[in-house]
């Protein structure tokens, strides 16, 4: 007798923490193929045993969509960053010319 697979509904802590720290290390590189929330939708997608080309529920979408805006606000922190750094580099240059 084939026993079939139950899939989970319920997002657990450990899905989300294990999510978020794949989506930290992606290089900007893979932000820029597959934006942050759709990469941790298909990911918590994949923890709970879903195809990923099943509509997600409203409960992964909200978990997706709060995660992603972590990573976005940490990625524009640092581009202001970068760029603060930049102009101060080249505020350095045009002071020793």
């Amino acid at each position: 007798m084939l026993k079939q697979a139950t899939r989970r509904t319920t997002l657990q802590v450990e899905d989300r923490r294990s999510v978020l720290l794949a989506a930290r290390a992606r290089p900007a590189k893979d932000v820029a193929k597959e934006g942050h929330e759709q990469f941790i939708r298909n990911a918590l997608k994949d923890r709970l045993g879903w195809p990923r080309r099943e509509p997600a529920s409203e409960q992964l979408k909200t978990a997706a969509r709060e995660m992603a805006a972590a990573l976005v606000a940490r990625d524009k922190e640092r581009g202001i960053a970068l760029a603060a750094r930049e102009a101060a580099v080249a505020q350095g240059i045009a002071d020793n010319v």
